[in-house]
């Protein structure tokens, strides 16, 4: 039995629909609006997401390109 961590759906989805993206569409098109004096939890774990989406093969990630890779 294959045990993984738990992976960003909402942000692997985002990935999906859009097959390839560099990391500032990605930002622009997943992360909300910042607002002043506001440390929102999604743009905190944003990098270490991505990070675990591509150690699960779920994405690959070169230079500032994202490709999704399965489903």
């Amino acid at each position: 039995m294959r045990v993984t961590k738990p992976c960003n759906l909402s942000l692997l989805n985002t990935i999906s629909e859009s097959k390839e993206i560099t990391y500032e569409e990605l930002k622009i098109k997943y992360l909300p609006p910042k607002q002043k004096g506001i440390i929102q939890g999604v743009a905190v774990m944003f990098d270490s997401d991505l990070k675990d989406l591509e150690s699960e093969g779920y994405i690959s990630i070169d230079n500032d390109v994202i490709r999704f890779i399965k489903r």
